[in-house]
């Protein structure tokens, strides 16, 4: 009588494996998330739409108005609104730190800007609270010993930060509209 060959089952764990990863991928679903058409996939095709429909409120300070036209830019591609669906209320607040600092001289070498926005997307139909959040994003530069290039490298970095922290906006609006919020 032949024993069993025990190589085959070496052989056969790593189709078990395969099988059993196949088997549980198949309950996940991968779709487009900015689908432009209805065909393109179910849920997710309303998103562009809808993302075309968000106003964004008027902002008074600098980086906050820098957001808001990256937002306008990122959601419809600068496209003015005349009767918008929904209503993008933003809160900015930014801060600068220093990173570094020469030992002797006591001069920052390095500077951080730090954005925290908080965001609040309304439906203006019906009243309702799409999607509400708080983005946080940073952006640093160096620090020199030109005032000029110090006041143009910080304005740089809050520019930085705010487009960063509009494509992040845009993205967590448009999860909130294919998941039908």
């Amino acid at each position: 009588m032949s024993s069993p060959d025990p190589r085959a089952g070496r052989r056969a764990a790593p189709l078990l494996a395969l099988a059993l990863v196949a088997a549980l991928a198949g309950g996940c679903q991968v779709r487009p998330l900015y689908a432009d058409r209805p065909g393109d996939a179910d849920a997710a095709a309303a998103v562009v739409p809808q993302l075309r429909q968000v106003a964004v409120e008027v902002q008074r300070d600098r980086i906050a108005q820098e957001l808001m036209n990256q937002l306008i830019f990122a959601l419809r591609g600068g496209a003015a609104l005349e009767d918008p669906r929904y209503t993008l209320r933003l809160v900015v607040a930014a801060r600068r730190s220093e990173l570094g600092v020469q030992v002797r001289e006591e001069v920052p070498t390095a500077n951080l800007v730090t954005l925290t926005t908080t965001f609040t997307v309304t439906d203006n139909v019906t009243g309702r609270v799409v999607a509400s959040d708080t983005v946080y994003t940073t952006a640093s530069y160096d620090f020199s010993s030109q005032r000029f290039a110090n006041l143009r490298a910080e304005r740089d970095a809050e520019n930085r930060a705010a487009r960063v922290a509009a494509e992040e906006i845009r993205t967590r609006l448009a999860l909130a509209f294919a998941k039908g919020a």
